[in-house]
């Protein structure tokens, strides 16, 4: 019998971008079956640590019913609870498009044998590149700048030498994190002749890094010397809140902070004293704990942050490259 494979895609991570791909894979092997779910426009759950399954939108009776009779399940947001998996007993095989498939209850699929597959670096290149351009249009106020057309006001006021930035070519950039998203920020700085540091206890310069004279230094010196800081790090019980006050306390005066990776990375009250105090001149923050951000938050609503609701993996690219990921996984 043909391998039944279940596609539930969503608004971004289309289910129609994987069918032929696993035809192309496995031919008639392979039986594929598809359906939408409403992601991003569906409520997003996103539970608390501990639990059993995180950060997932859709219903699990839902799943259980397009999943039916499955070998083979590919999903983005969907919920893969333990009553899921009890309800498919011929699941073999469980996708996530995602770094970590934290939608996915990886107790219950490893008690029943079933290949728990993800796509870490997915999005890597997407949000490399968010990074640098919100670097960019922070640090020469052109979020600050254009709100100000907008709303009639021409200013000159960023002209004066004290409110005016260095540009990439002076900064130094520090790094937390150095893998899939860390590296590919630290290559495209360089083109823009910016030094780059990164710290990061379980990866080393490989010789693209040595040519490019991108240096590995301990967190307390990154701190120390670094222009910006941007967080690349995967959320851990060792990372969780590291950038505390303490951590805040180590920066450079008039320091930039960029966070990407995780709002859990971040003591958001300790960053927003440091904001507060002129410590940390901006904070570019695509991240939140919780999410979405309270509407009256401070952080969010201090001058000094700029603010996005966690989009910046948010590429067609990227769900293309998930897809022919999860496809090779089912594939091997």
């Amino acid at each position: 019998m043909p391998l039944r494979v279940c596609v539930l895609g969503d608004r971004f991570v289309l289910p129609e971008l994987i069918p032929d791909l696993i035809r192309q894979a496995l031919g008639d092997q392979a039986e594929v079956s598809i359906a939408q779910l409403e992601w991003p426009d569906g409520e997003t759950i996103s539970g608390k640590p501990g639990d059993a399954i995180r950060e997932y939108s859709g219903r699990a009776d839902d799943v259980i019913r397009l999943a039916r009779g499955a070998d083979a399940l590919i999903v983005h947001m969907a919920p893969i609870t333990r009553e899921v998996i009890d309800a498919l007993p011929e699941l073999k095989f469980v996708a996530v498009c995602r770094g970590g498939p934290v939608n996915v209850d990886a107790q219950a699929a490893q008690e029943r044998g079933i290949h728990l597959a993800r796509a870490p670096g997915r999005n890597a290149n997407a949000v490399a590149e968010f990074t640098i351009g919100a670097l960019i249009a922070g640090s020469r106020s052109l979020v600050t700048a254009a709100t100000e057309v907008r709303n009639g006001v021409w200013s000159r006021g960023h002209y004066r030498y004290a409110d005016a930035s260095i540009e990439l070519a002076e900064m130094t950039v520090g790094l937390i994190g150095y893998s899939h998203v860390g590296r590919k920020v630290g290559h495209l700085l360089k083109a823009f002749s910016a030094h780059v540091l990164f710290a990061d206890p379980y990866q080393e310069p490989d010789d693209t890094d040595s040519a490019l004279g991108i240096e590995k230094v301990d967190l307390e010196a990154l701190c120390a010397r670094s222009d910006v800081v941007s967080v690349h790090a995967r959320l851990t019980d060792a990372t969780r809140k590291m950038c505390d006050a303490a951590f805040f306390a180590r920066l450079k005066d008039q320091c930039v902070f960029i966070n990407t990776a995780r709002g859990e990375l971040v003591d958001e009250a300790a960053l927003l004293a440091e904001l507060e105090s002129g410590k940390v001149r901006m904070a570019i923050l695509d991240t939140f704990d919780p999410e979405p951000p309270a509407p009256d938050s401070a952080l969010v609503r201090h001058p000094n942050v700029i603010a996005t609701p966690h989009l910046a993996g948010a590429s067609r690219t990227s769900a293309h490259i998930v897809a022919r990921m999860v496809v090779e996984e089912l594939e091997a």
